[in-house]
């Protein structure tokens, strides 16, 4: 959430432990890349199993860059060794398995403003994107299965999300979304939602489809599929009438 309260003007590295175990380097309130000490390997590795290139290539690539002030993947990518989209995911598959690391315990974060490098936005991501990226690789059927329900949902003036229930920690975690939530909202909206259909859990009756308004005015749509809960903000009646005519069609 830090990130994300990040102007949009923002650039820096957001440092975790001290001394710097690693962190999360932002230009322009998004998020480029996250690097953890000892995993630099690890993206290198990402890199090379994507790209048309071995390993002694890539290194010299690599050098070529460091010399000359570039960056090592949208170098790739202009030399059409590395599409776009392995690009993106290689990057988004290292921040998230990094973010991970750096979260297994309680490390202090400090901000320090750096100017931006050029990263281009095609190779940059939002906050709530390393989120889902990062539980995603923890459930990844889940996820698959949560992104499946929500395509479904997803329309105009709907806010959606799926989280899913960790049972070593007996908490929720969001795992998909739809329409650009946010890491607060998406937090928000996995904490009001969950009071009602814990409660069945918690008394082992079966998890129902619930209805309820916000303080806000917005209804929202809350049911469990399995160890999925899911949640859907719509902000007109019209809007409900679809997105429980489509639940009950899957249910």
């Amino acid at each position: 959430m830090r990130v994300e309260r990040l102007s949009a003007n923002d650039s820096g590295l957001l440092s975790f432990g001290a001394p710097q175990a690693g962190g999360i380097f932002v230009e322009q309130g998004r998020i480029c890349w996250v690097a953890m000490r000892g995993l630099g390997q690890r993206l290198r590795d990402l890199l090379l199993a994507h790209c048309s290139i071995d390993a002694a290539e890539l290194d010299r690539v690599s050098e070529r860059c460091r010399t000359r002030g570039k960056l090592v993947g949208q170098t790739l990518v202009e030399e059409g060794r590395l599409s776009p989209d392995e690009l993106e995911k290689a990057l988004r598959q290292h921040s998230a398995e990094c973010l991970l690391e750096l979260c297994r315990d309680p490390l202090p974060t400090h901000w320090s403003s750096h100017a931006g490098r050029g990263y281009a936005p095609r190779f940059t991501f939002r906050p709530e994107d390393l989120l889902l990226d990062a539980v995603g690789s923890l459930f990844p059927r889940q996820q698959h299965a949560a992104q499946a329900e929500l395509a479904r949902l997803a329309a105009r003036g709907h806010r959606a999300a799926a989280f899913v229930f960790d049972p070593a920690h007996e908490c929720l975690l969001p795992i998909a979304a739809v329409g650009s939530p946010g890491v607060e909202a998406l937090r928000s909206m996995g904490q009001w939602a969950t009071s009602m259909p814990m409660v069945s859990r918690e008394l082992a009756a079966e998890p129902t489809f619930s209805l309820a308004s916000t303080e806000e005015g917005e209804a929202t749509l809350v049911w469990w599929r399995e160890e999925l809960l899911f949640a859907v903000s719509c902000d007109d009646r019209m809007g409900l009438a679809a997105a429980t005519a489509l639940h009950l069609a899957c249910a």
